[in-house]
């Protein structure tokens, strides 16, 4: 299972997640299965319009099976639930090494 955990930095697990899913700057992507951790810029965050369906499409080409963010538009709400990702918003700011030992201890 992959999970991608919005940020606003690469390559750093010491950041809060992202307040934005669909204007995050980078994802952390977690592989529950191998517990491999990389970043990736989102490529889709600078679009004009249509952000959070665009980052979608980006996403669902890398097989990622959940998202996690601090916050997720109406549209892009309904979108990821038609795709079947789970949609996890953490109850307070939490920083991404925080989410991904949750996730490993299967604590989120």
């Amino acid at each position: 299972m992959i999970i991608a955990i919005s940020t606003d930095k690469k390559d750093d697990l010491d950041q809060p997640v992202s307040e934005n899913f669909g204007r995050s700057q980078c994802f952390c992507l977690y592989n529950a299965d191998t517990e491999e951790v990389t970043f990736i810029e989102n490529i889709a965050g600078a679009a004009k319009q249509n952000a959070g369906i665009k980052t979608i499409n980006f996403l669902l080409e890398l097989n990622v099976d959940t998202v996690l963010s601090g916050r997720f538009g109406t549209i892009t709400t309904v979108l990821l639930r038609e795709k079947n990702i789970q949609i996890i918003i953490p109850q307070r700011t939490k920083i991404v090494s925080e989410i991904i030992n949750q996730l490993k201890n299967q604590k989120l």
